[in-house]
């Protein structure tokens, strides 16, 4: 007989295999994910375009189709967009991403990873990794310092007489105090003119968005038994500034689709799991029939409130980023 202290030990390492089969996170048979970079030699900060190839296993199903970054950006690197891929007649799927490099030399492209299931070999969920690619990026200014020319000294004309010390100290005497005499005529002569109105600042998409959610709040629909609508046109307020401001088709988008669309400023610190439950929330209140309460329709709306707020503050820095680069 067994005994029981040894028997404990071998269920747990028997369950944690099963578990560790199901959970893959690397390629299996059968399986391709290429990444081609079109630009030949590209300079530091111009926009590379990857193409992508992917071929899967007949039994394989994929959970997105837009490729997403597989851990964290290398230093000097930023995703300018991902385009869903699309599947061709031989069952191969086809995309492309737009990537810049802010760091001259030979550059590790970053790694891409799709997420799959294949029922049959018992793997639940898996992520279908792309394969290494490099890509040379070329400086914009050549190599060392360009040597300075010599600079001439300034040629001398012909000599001024000299001119007494005390005749320049009374012409510029006599030249200020006509200066200062014209002002006062001028300020007594000449009315005050009003100052010219200051131009309102023309609106942006964050300002927008700010308004568009107070008309909401304005509206009361909770309270007035609409509660779908109120989470339906807070929503549209998030995919409509993303449509604005980051240049992303988020209307098109579905919910699973539009969350991993984000660009990476938008996407650390948690920002792309608030979006995903603000996602997730409206999607049961519009299809779950789902009806909250006033109370929690209203967090609602500030909470999508603080996620603009935290989206203009990380979009703000990129662009001071780049700026300083």
């Amino acid at each position: 007989m067994t005994p029981r202290f040894i028997v404990g030990p071998i269920l747990t390492a028997m369950a944690l295999g099963a578990l560790l089969s199901r959970t893959v996170t690397a390629q299996v048979s059968g399986q391709v994910f290429e990444i081609t970079p079109e630009s030949a030699r590209p300079t530091v900060g111009d926009t590379v375009t990857l193409r992508f190839r992917v071929r899967l296993d007949e039994r394989d199903l994929l959970f997105d189709t837009i490729p997403a970054v597989v851990g964290a950006l290398p230093p000097g690197v930023r995703v300018l967009s991902v385009e869903k891929l699309q599947r061709t007649p031989d069952r191969i799927f086809h995309g492309r991403a737009k990537i810049a490099f802010y760091r001259p030399g030979h550059k590790a492209i970053p790694t891409f990873g799709l997420p799959f299931m294949r029922a049959v070999k018992g793997v639940q969920r898996a992520t279908l990794v792309s394969d290494s690619s490099y890509v040379d990026i070329t400086p914009v200014l050549p190599a060392g310092s360009p040597a300075l020319k010599d600079i001439r000294e300034i040629e001398t004309g012909r000599r001024l007489p000299l001119v007494p010390l005390g005749t320049v100290v009374l012409v510029v005497l006599a030249l200020a105090a006509y200066r200062r005499l014209r002002r006062r005529r001028r300020a007594v002569t000449d009315p005050l003119r009003p100052a010219a109105p200051v131009p309102a600042p023309a609106p942006t998409a964050y300002t927008t968005a700010l308004e568009r959610l107070a008309a909401i709040e304005l509206e009361r629909w909770p309270m007035r038994n609409h509660v779908a609508r109120h989470y339906e046109s807070v929503v549209e307020v998030l995919r409509d500034y993303l449509e604005t401001a980051e240049e992303i088709p988020a209307r098109e988008r579905t919910s699973g689709e539009l969350i991993w669309t984000l660009p990476p400023h938008l996407s650390d610190d948690g920002l792309r799991e608030q979006l995903a439950e603000h996602l997730a929330e409206s999607d049961l209140v519009k299809f779950a029939r789902a009806r909250p309460a006033p109370a929690a329709a209203a967090a609602f709306l500030s909470q999508a409130r603080t996620l603009l707020d935290l989206w203009h503050r990380a979009r703000s820095s990129t662009q001071f980023d780049d700026a300083v680069r």
